[in-house]
């Protein structure tokens, strides 16, 4: 099996302050998940954001590529109708050269009404735009003098520099909902998929299964050790621990991705969480419907126990972990990334 780690980049406190901590120690993390044997680690882009303080992933992902040698630097994903498909194409294709080939690059359409408000495009839009800007990309990426012409973007003749390293181009995963239609058009252009760490599992699961029936009726080969299957992790020797450290974190993960669906526009940087939690009007599943359904915390035996069934039941040969959310201390992540590399990944390693 391989392994993954998800740096979401969360911003709980209020002093603009903290900011710079949290990208020193998300790249702390990226080098130490490179000291510990992690095959690639994965950054979201959002924007207007405390759930995830990272609006440009190329920048990031480029400064993280500097302070490693080999692991894979992972876009978890890049909203395609937010760019310019040919600045994109040109900044991800320069981060696969100065990193010699270790860009994996992940898109989506995102699923946030209110950026979409923010930058002043229909979110109806989203299917077209992410389609045409792909197109772009990939074009660019492959050929000299393209040309395109969408409803939304169009290039001319065009030959970018430079040209990204891997052949014949990064590899590219679509970012899925839990609809059969994104499914679908994975599979139509032969791309593995991402899925959310947030999600309940039966859900995710769910679409990987939908993904590989779909595959089979295509006649396609199903690419399951390339598929990075996300989960929150956290672990302690101490089962104890484990499951209750993170509740407060979870929840407000939970919480701020709660609010962020009822917003169309602004942002939620300001946002009285408290107030929002008194006043909506549908609760949210339990912590412990969680830590059974949607979570990885325990002792890494349980999670030994846990990626097992995943791997023999449901054929998952790729698991990512998000063990740095909310307000996580930074020791505790980086004890929990030790844990995780030196008792659960050795049981998975041929």
């Amino acid at each position: 099996m391989k392994f993954a780690l998800f740096l979401l980049g969360s911003w709980t406190e209020a002093e603009v302050g903290a900011q710079s901590r949290i990208f020193d120690e998300m790249v702390e993390q990226a080098e130490y998940a490179e000291e510990l044997g992690f095959d690639s680690i994965w950054i979201a882009e959002h924007h207007s954001s405390r759930y995830g303080i990272c609006p440009s992933l190329m920048p990031l992902l480029t400064h993280i590529a500097g302070r490693t040698k080999k692991i894979r630097i992972g876009a978890g994903v890049s909203v395609l109708p937010f760019h310019n498909p040919i600045f994109l194409a040109e900044e991800s294709a320069m981060l696969d050269v100065l990193s010699h080939g270790r860009l994996d690059f992940g898109v989506g359409r995102g699923s946030a009404d209110y950026e979409y408000g923010n930058f002043g495009i229909d979110f109806d839009t989203r299917d077209a735009r992410t389609k045409e800007a792909l197109d772009i990309i990939l074009g660019l990426w492959t050929e000299d003098d393209f040309s395109f012409q969408g409803e939304f973007y169009s290039v001319k003749d065009l030959t970018i520099a430079p040209r990204p390293v891997q052949k014949p181009h990064p590899p590219v995963y679509l970012a899925v909902s839990r609809t059969p239609a994104s499914v679908d058009v994975a599979v139509e252009r032969d791309l593995p998929i991402l899925t959310s760490f947030s999600t309940p599992e039966a859900d995710n699961l769910g679409l990987f299964s939908l993904y590989a029936e779909r595959c089979a009726a295509a006649g396609k080969e199903l690419p399951v050790a390339e598929m990075p299957y996300f989960r929150f992790v956290y672990l302690d020797e101490d089962e104890r621990a484990a499951r209750e450290y993170p509740r407060e974190s979870l929840t407000w993960v939970r919480d701020l991705a709660g609010y962020r669906r009822t917003l169309t526009h602004g942002d939620e940087i300001n946002v009285d969480l408290d107030h929002w939690r008194r006043t909506r009007t549908a609760e949210p599943a339990s912590y412990e419907s969680e830590l059974d359904g949607t979570v990885y915390f325990g002792t890494p035996e349980q999670c030994v126990d846990r990626i097992t069934r995943l791997r023999d039941e449901h054929g998952i040969g790729y698991f990512g972990a998000s063990m740095s959310f909310g307000s996580m201390e930074h020791a505790r992540v980086m004890r929990s990334m030790e844990l995780f590399a030196k008792e659960v990944m050795p049981e998975f390693r041929e």
